[in-house]
């Protein structure tokens, strides 16, 4: 079920991407303005995270559940009937809204149940189901498309939420007990948050992950316009071009189960974030040296892309470790700074007057050394820890 609920996210982001040529050609805009409606989405994740966390603090895991689902229901239902670009874009924040709240019961129940240990090895788990999903989605939005429209691919996005609510309702046990729910006001949400901020055991290692999180998703806001406008990859070839990067994710993710046994989280979450930066830098040394190929992109996009396996969960891990009864808040604000910094990593790519590929190698190589140098800062503490 909380496998599913992880799917709903990659799913709802990476199965239109084929379509986005063809729904520009309809709505009568470029590929790049459509191309707007994908970090409309991501706005609407980092917003709903924020909402979540604390309501299911105070009423559990379950009821924001039901009402994250049924609104995605409606948005989905939404898009399937927009006719102009700016309601596509009003009902995608709108979807994004109702399908984030997995992502936060996801963590938040991982982190009620298990010890941070068990919870990054829960956490690989949920980062390979974020790697098949995104192989499995073009995939299958690609044959939507090809076979039955572009307004299909919503429908079985809506069909999916209600196979979602039904697991929900009749399998899932509430995973946060009475007596450790916290009071809802207002005023104790914004200062848990700035709480939440201010402790450097949270702060650090969310960052850390949210900017490795940025370089991935910097990468899927730009897939299409690299893969099918720069490199002219057929529609229906999109799918497997784009799930061969997701593999990467698999392969790590199962690499990173096996690793939290032997080796502490920090030094697995160092190895994927040097991943990261090596391939980052091969993609723009590329990039400006005019040698790019579609192969040579794809490896350095397969790097980049595969370090989230390492990264992903364990500073996810990290992040919620110390934090108690307040894991839902936590996990809510830390799927906010990951959505918001791969909101303005999107932009950026966009805003930049090079080409698509130095944009985003550029944007790639400036997010992981900012993850990079948050994982020396939490190294360099953990040392000064240990000398006392």
């Amino acid at each position: 079920m909380l496998g599913a609920l992880t799917a709903l996210g990659p799913l709802s982001i990476d199965m239109y991407l084929p379509a986005l040529p063809s729904m520009a050609q309809e709505f009568g805009v470029s590929t790049g303005e459509i191309s707007t409606t994908l970090p409309a989405y991501f706005c609407g994740l980092a917003i709903g995270q924020l909402v979540y966390g604390p309501v299911s603090d105070r009423f559990g895991r379950k009821p924001p559940l039901y009402f994250g689902l049924i609104l995605f229901f409606l948005a989905s239902l939404a898009c399937i009937f927009a006719t102009h670009l700016e309601f596509l874009i009003i009902a995608r924040v709108t979807q994004a809204l109702g399908g984030c709240v997995g992502m936060v019961m996801v963590r938040a129940a991982i982190r009620d149940r298990l010890s941070p240990a068990e919870s990054a090895k829960a956490f690989s788990s949920m980062v390979l189901i974020m790697g098949i999903a995104p192989i499995l989605a073009p995939l299958l939005g690609g044959w939507f498309l090809v076979h039955l429209g572009w307004h299909s691919i919503f429908a079985s996005l809506a069909l999916f939420s209600v196979a979602c609510l039904a697991m929900i309702h009749f399998g899932f046990e509430e995973t946060l007990s009475i007596d450790k729910r916290r009071p809802l006001a207002l005023k104790s949400v914004f200062k848990t948050y700035w709480s939440l901020l201010k402790d450097s055991s949270f702060r650090t290692p969310a960052l850390a992950g949210a900017f490795s999180y940025a370089s991935m998703f910097a990468y899927i806001g730009a897939a299409s316009a690299i893969l099918m406008d720069h490199f002219g990859v057929l529609a229906q070839n999109f799918g497997l071009y784009f799930g061969m990067n997701a593999i990467g994710v698999i392969v790590m993710s199962q690499v990173n189960g096996r690793l939290v046994g032997h080796f502490h989280l920090l030094k697995i979450l160092h190895a994927g974030i040097i991943l990261q930066v090596v391939s980052g830098l091969w993609l723009l040394m590329l990039a400006l040296t005019g040698q790019d190929t579609l192969m040579t992109v794809m490896i350095g996009l397969f790097g980049v892309v595969a370090g989230v396996g390492l990264t992903g969960a364990n500073s996810n891990a990290l992040a919620l470790a110390e934090q108690g009864s307040r894991a839902g808040s936590a996990s809510a604000l830390q799927g906010a700074l990951q959505f918001a910094l791969s909101l303005f990593s999107g932009l950026i790519v966009h805003g930049l007057m090079f080409n698509v590929l130095t944009n985003l190698s550029i944007v790639i190589v400036g997010c992981t050394l900012l993850s990079l140098g948050l994982v020396l800062i939490i190294s360099a503490r953990n040392k000064r820890l240990a000398m006392l």
